[in-house]
């Protein structure tokens, strides 16, 4: 059954995002590796980030629900119990891939799988240099979940990237954590540095020289109170709105802005758009908020060292194609084939279905302006992708009553999307 939503003129006023999905993940792993008790606060609670929660209950740390957040008591990684089930990491990436790298050096089995989405997710990217530090990992067809972890006689390795990925940057970090020795990953591109910046926080002897991250094991993690900011992939959206309406103001609140998940804003800056951001307190994590107008905007073409900080933007500044000046052209980001579902063809099939003009490239994709009307009888496709459903939710907004095939992916990340825009909408009179 479709779904649309009535044509609305602009978007105004002051908004929260939900926590940081990546930082959320990563918060309930560190702390269950910590021997003691932790405390999150202003966690996620998204499909991705409960398949993370119940995977550490599964090992035997306990998840206790306080106000705003949970207490997390724990026996550290070394009291880690064999989990009697098959692990099912839903739809969460980050997830599978982490705890590859969490579980690996345990010497214990552990059975890992995902839904139809993540069953068709490449982990041989992961499995490779977790591999080279001597891990035992059988995966279906060499290449994709199921996946079963045996135990191994792991060492300390100097692993060298061959694709840019926090997610394998992280896994590698997790299982040299618990080796003896240093282990270090040399990165293609510097990606979001989170597990650096985290484990920091929880006492690991992390160190950066240039684009190479070394930790000396094993670590004793020390437990922590963390708040976990608002997240800047979902403040994104609030930012492409604002281009994609007329006469919008938005200000986005308290949201994380590592410099490493900021290329969103980057790459908006190099089209001559103008963007305010105002930093709270700095920490480990820096937050602040961010103020935009819409303005016009140029075109132009994205690509190279740019890209690993766009990858979960990049639909949404495919999609601005649409209203700016001149095309925007994306390239160097074949890594969006093996996302939630292939994000190029994705957005491509989405375009062409309103009827606009774009080309599509092995590795990207080029959007052009609109020039004549839509196609009003055009029914969008969210292929259970969180992003792409709600970059569909705006388009059905922006030119009215657009149909979607379904918007429930966007409880993956973002499950009050809607309620959150409507607070903003200023509705044709």
């Amino acid at each position: 059954m479709t779904v649309s939503f009535e044509k609305i003129v602009s978007l105004k006023g002051s908004t929260t995002v939900p926590a940081d999905k990546s930082i959320t993940h990563r918060s309930f792993i560190f702390s269950s590796m910590a021997k003691g008790v932790s405390e999150i606060i202003n966690p996620l609670m998204s499909r991705d980030t409960i398949a993370t929660m119940n995977a550490m209950n599964a090992v035997g740390v306990e998840f206790e629900k306080i106000e705003n957040g949970f207490r997390i008591i724990s026996e550290g990684y070394r009291g880690f119990t064999e989990a009697n089930n098959i692990i099912n990491c839903d739809n969460s990436g980050t997830t599978a891939r982490l705890l590859t790298g969490l579980f690996s050096p345990q010497k214990r089995y552990f059975s890992l799988t995902g839904d139809d989405s993540l069953r068709k997710r490449p982990m041989d990217r992961v499995k490779k240099p977790l591999s080279d530090m001597g891990a035992s990992i059988v995966l279906r067809k060499e290449k994709y979940l199921p996946m079963i972890i045996c135990p191994s006689n792991m060492y300390p390795s100097d692993i060298m990237a061959t694709v840019s990925s926090a997610q394998v940057k992280s896994a590698v970090i997790l299982a040299g954590a618990q080796l003896e020795g240093i282990t270090s990953y040399t990165e293609i591109e510097t990606t979001r540095n989170h597990t650096e910046t985290m484990l920091k926080d929880f006492g690991a002897d992390i160190r950066i020289d240039g684009k190479k991250v070394s930790i000396i094991g094993p670590v004793e993690l020390i437990p922590q109170k963390f708040f976990v900011p608002g997240d800047f992939s979902s403040a994104a959206f609030f930012i492409g709105a604002a281009l994609m309406f007329e006469n919008s103001e938005i200000e986005i609140k308290n949201v994380g802005i590592n410099p490493t998940r900021t290329g969103f804003l980057d790459v908006l800056r190099m089209l001559g758009v103008s963007v305010e951001l105002s930093y709270n307190d700095q920490k480990s994590e820096p937050t602040g908020n961010i103020f935009i107008k819409n303005q016009p905007f140029s075109g132009g073409k994205i690509s190279g060292a740019l890209i690993p900080n766009i990858i979960d933007e990049i639909p949404l500044i495919a999609t601005l194609g649409l209203f700016a000046r001149e095309p925007i052209e994306i390239r160097d980001a074949e890594e969006l084939r093996v996302k939630e579902s292939d994000r190029i063809a994705s957005v491509v099939h989405n375009i062409k279905e309103i009827g606009g003009k774009v080309e599509e490239f092995h590795d990207g994709l080029k959007v052009y302006p609109l020039e004549n009307g839509i196609n009003k009888s055009a029914i969008l496709k969210s292929f259970h992708d969180h992003r792409i459903a709600m970059i569909n939710i705006l388009l059905s907004k922006r030119f009215g009553n657009i149909s979607i095939d379904e918007v429930s992916a966007i409880d993956v990340s973002f499950p009050d999307f809607l309620e959150r825009l409507k607070f903003l909408e200023v509705v044709i009179a």
